[in-house]
């Protein structure tokens, strides 16, 4: 059995561990509240600027002609993988990573595409110099802060290097923020711009009723690429909330391991206190004898 000495130090370095992960769990209680507030804002404008969009691509798609829309074989592919930059986060990054590495091997299955990787979080950019593949770019504090000129710039590097045909195909891996404890991992297509043009297909009767100023054809490339810019910025919220709500929770569970470790070392503590008096007062009942 480990000393008195021992064991107190031990229960005052779980101490100290303790106050630490309380204090990140209400640092990232108060980020969690901001956090998911915005992202369930942000869903709505998110989901009405794609039905109109898409709308109106439905309507006019025989007419319209955008880089952004341009499908074809895809030789060249873009992974993004969205993480965060620090740890202590759960088994948020680590699912994310697992799950991003299943969708790889299944689409290097089904098509012969060579894939790249981005690393957008130091966690993702960690992962990626892992893979078989080639991390391309490397980015780092992309979650700090996000903001929509922030995933304007992002969106405006995603669309340069669809555009200069760099990429046939473009993907985003990020955790889709469900609440503080369930984060779910996804992949979307950024590029070129999906459209579920079957659940948008706007009636003969009812594309007269659609009027564009200035026309369609001259503002469809700034349409499509406010629609992707929207997506980045989502995924740049549902990432953000997922982080702190997985990390608020990860440092309760902490908190509580720590209380229960606090708990048993001070039982050994007592045990070897009371053994430690226990053998005093049979050496002094001995002494007292002995005489």
């Amino acid at each position: 059995m480990a000393n008195q000495r021992d064991i107190k130090r031990r229960i005052g370095s779980v101490a100290n561990t303790q106050k630490i992960t309380r204090a990140m769990k209400l640092v990232s209680a108060a980020k969690f509240a901001r956090a998911s507030h915005a992202v369930t804002a942000a869903r709505p404008f998110n989901k009405a600027l794609n039905a109109m969009v898409e709308r109106l691509v439905a309507a006019r798609k025989s007419d319209i002609e955008s880089a952004l829309l341009r499908s074809g074989e895809e030789k060249n592919a873009l992974l993004v993988v969205l993480s965060t930059d620090r740890g202590l986060c759960g088994g948020l990054n680590g699912n994310l990573f697992k799950f991003a590495r299943g969708w790889l091997n299944e689409r290097q299955k089904q098509s012969p595409a060579k894939f790249v990787l981005a690393g957008w979080g130091r966690r993702a950019v960690s992962w990626g110099k892992k893979q078989p593949e080639d991390l391309v770019v490397q980015k780092e504090k992309v979650l700090e802060k996000p903001n929509p000129q922030k995933a304007k710039d992002f969106a405006q590097e995603l669309v340069e290097a669809f555009t200069s045909g760099q990429y046939d195909s473009i993907y985003l891996a990020f955790s889709e923020f469900k609440s503080a404890m369930v984060q779910e991992p996804t992949v979307v297509k950024v590029l070129p711009v999906s459209m579920d043009v079957k659940k948008t297909e706007t009636p003969p009767t009812q594309q007269a009723d659609l009027i564009v100023e200035p026309d369609l054809e001259q503002m469809i490339d700034k349409l499509l690429t406010e629609k992707m810019t929207s997506l980045v910025y989502q995924a740049l919220l549902e990432q953000a909330a997922s982080e702190h709500g997985s990390r608020m929770s990860a440092m309760d569970s902490a908190t509580n391991n720590a209380s229960e470790v606090r708990r048993k070392l001070t039982l050994v503590y007592n045990r070897a206190r009371q053994a430690a008096i226990t053998s005093e007062l049979i050496e002094i009942i001995s002494g007292a004898e002995a005489l």
